[in-house]
């Protein structure tokens, strides 16, 4: 098979099995990660072309099988995501324990996410270099182009800004309450 018939067979093949991809990510992942898991499917599809089966059933097997590495690359992402606002949470805040859901549901990251989605684009960058990065303050000093003192004067200026809005999002107790509180 040269170049363009395999592209048209790839195709025709995406318009055969769309529903049942996308249908085998739903049942597997939220809505939306299902759509970027078929997007990524048909992306690594047309790149790997060249190994797509002759046969329909095998290459819908093929297409499945990409599918189920992405929905795990994907998983993986999540976990590290997570993994990263709890690290970033603990630097944020070591003195403080991280504030319990009244209802005992949520994900304790989601105050912390919120507060990284409302910083600024160079306080995001710094601390995604810091902790999703893990860098040295040499390597984000080489990345972003400056001195290592200002990668630490930056970073402790963000870790601050951050913490004071993980404190506005999420205002604690002061201790002297909880104190007299648990005296009752």
């Amino acid at each position: 098979m040269n170049a363009d018939e395999r592209s048209e067979r790839l195709e025709q093949l995406f318009r055969q099995t769309f529903r049942r991809v996308m249908a085998y990510c739903l049942r597997r992942a939220s809505e939306a990660a299902a759509h970027d898991a078929v997007a990524e499917v048909y992306a690594v599809a047309w790149r790997k072309r060249r190994q797509l089966p002759v046969d329909d059933e095998e290459a819908v097997l093929w297409l499945l099988g990409i599918a189920r590495r992405v929905l795990a690359n994907q998983a993986r992402s999540q976990r590290r995501w997570a993994r990263l606002l709890m690290r970033v949470a603990e630097r944020a805040e070591p003195d403080t324990p991280p504030a319990a859901d009244p209802h005992g549901a949520g994900d304790t990251g989601d105050g912390l996410a919120a507060a990284l989605a409302q910083a600024s684009d160079a306080d995001r960058e710094l601390l995604r270099l810091a902790y999703w990065d893990d860098l040295s303050r040499n390597d984000i000093a080489t990345v972003l182009g400056i001195s290592v003192g200002a990668v630490d004067t930056r970073l402790h200026r963000a870790r601050q800004r951050l913490r004071q809005r993980l404190a506005t999002a999420n205002p604690h107790q002061d201790p002297s309450k909880e104190k007299d509180h648990a005296e009752r």
